[in-house]
């Protein structure tokens, strides 16, 4: 790792929590890196297995911040206050990299002013790091949300590379995500509205499934987003009735939860509640239907 001048071209943020199995992978990714002109910086977000200690001795780190455990909403956020790069790399602690993946986006931001962010495609692979044989493109214009609120790009936090002053006029992470999964989207629509993105079609990152939240936790922030979303744009009247139909959703799956949970009389109102919603939106029937059925299921 070398840096030239007095900042680094790229600051890689890494937020970790209980990774001791997985960050030594993670960072032999970034030492392997064809772009050396770098730093790493690792936010440790109340690890209880050791994982601060591991990584602040590591030798490609370049600076280690420990804080009380807050979400990797807030660690990303602290690790990008600390940084200095111009260029903005974001990699979670159990995700890889292709070693030429930021020397490849780099270029695209040197070479076009207009691009704020820079995405690659992905690979997913296992626990245990094995490809699942499945890839997600960078570009999906037929993915509804990504073609309403960012232009077709479909970006991974590990696949994104942020030009600094495009996240500054946006804003950084919102911190009410408490947990990896919605942050991504609600951010991604805020540097969709003022830059464009642009994407390296290649199979650059590597993201590993390893981890699920907990229902409660999952459709917690599910309404945020939505809540987030009608509250920051002034929206068009699809992505209006696309939020519609996302919201009857919402309450069939909240509904579903309820049930399962024991609550069956609040969890039977919520799947109504996500009947009389569908029905009102064009194409939503679908969503009736399963709200209906599970409604039927419950009374067993």
């Amino acid at each position: 790792m070398t840096m030239t001048g007095t900042s680094p071209i790229v600051s890689v943020i890494i937020p970790i929590y209980n990774a001791r199995d997985v960050i030594r992978e993670t960072l032999a990714s970034v030492a392997a890196q064809t772009m050396t002109d770098l730093e790493v910086i690792v936010v440790d977000d109340g690890s209880t297995d050791g994982s601060a200690d591991l990584v602040c001795a590591h030798s490609q780190v370049t600076r280690c911040i420990r804080q009380d455990n807050r979400g990797v909403a807030a660690a990303r956020n602290r690790g990008i206050q600390a940084s200095s790069g111009r260029y903005l790399a974001l990699l979670d602690h159990d995700d890889l990299w292709a070693s030429d993946k930021l020397e490849k986006q780099a270029a695209v931001l040197d070479a076009r002013s207009a691009v704020g962010m820079v995405i690659t495609n992905v690979v997913h692979i296992d626990r245990d790091g094995r490809p699942t044989g499945e890839v997600g493109e960078g570009y999906n214009p037929n993915a509804p949300f990504y073609r309403l609120f960012t232009k077709g790009y479909v970006p991974t936090p590990s696949s994104a590379m942020i030009r600094r002053t495009t996240l500054q006029q946006a804003g950084g992470f919102d911190e009410a995500f408490e947990s990896a999964g919605m942050d991504d989207h609600e951010l991604w629509p805020r540097i969709a509205a003022i830059s464009e993105i642009a994407n390296v079609a290649e199979p650059l990152t590597f993201h590993r499934q390893s981890y699920s939240k907990p229902n409660s936790v999952e459709l917690e922030h599910r309404w945020l987003l939505i809540e987030t979303m009608r509250r920051t744009f002034t929206l068009t009247p699809e992505q209006e009735r696309f939020l519609l139909s996302q919201e009857a959703a919402y309450w069939g799956d909240l509904g579903k939860w309820l049930v399962e949970e024991g609550r069956c009389r609040e969890g039977r109102a919520r799947l109504m509640q996500g009947v009389r919603m569908a029905l009102k939106q064009d194409g939503s029937c679908s969503i009736a239907l399963r709200c209906l059925a599970r409604w039927v299921r419950s009374l067993f």
